[in-house]
Formats: C-alpha cells, structure tokens, sequence
C-alpha cells in the first residue's frame, strides 16, 4: 500500500512540474502555430477526400464504357 502511495505521490508531483514548467507554454504555442499553418494550407478532411475518390472512381468507369460504346459504334460502323 505504502508503494502505491508513493508513486501516486510522484506521480502527481510530475504532473504539478509538468504543468507549471515551460514545455506547456511551448506545447500550447506549437499547436496553435500548426493550427494556424494548416488553416492556411486549404486542407480537406478525410471524409472529403474518400468521397472526391468514390465520385472519381465512378467517373473513371462511365468513361471506360463510353470507350467501350464507341468502339463498338466503329466497329459497327467498318463492317
């Protein structure tokens, strides 16, 4: 039992260190900073992505049909 007061002793001291020290100042400066370089990068999300490569997939199969179509018509068409 005394073990386990110990190290959650510790281990609160070293989150009361963590939180006073510097780092959290440079950990909350350095995400606001990515924050602010992603917003300007025109960024989509991830769901947007997959539905832009759905819709481009589908696209890519109607046009090998239309190839396939027209073809078809030519071949017709020769003989």
């Amino acid at each position: 039992m005394l073990a386990k007061q110990l190290f959650e002793e510790v281990s609160n001291k070293i989150g009361e260190i963590i939180q006073d020290s510097p780092m959290k100042d440079v950990e909350k400066n350095a995400k606001t900073a990515l924050s602010a370089a992603f917003s300007k990068m025109d960024l989509i999300t991830r769901e947007e992505f997959e539905v832009q490569q759905q819709m481009i997939e589908h696209l890519c199969g109607e046009i090998a049909m239309l190839h396939e179509e027209i073809e078809q018509l030519k071949q017709s068409k020769n003989g």
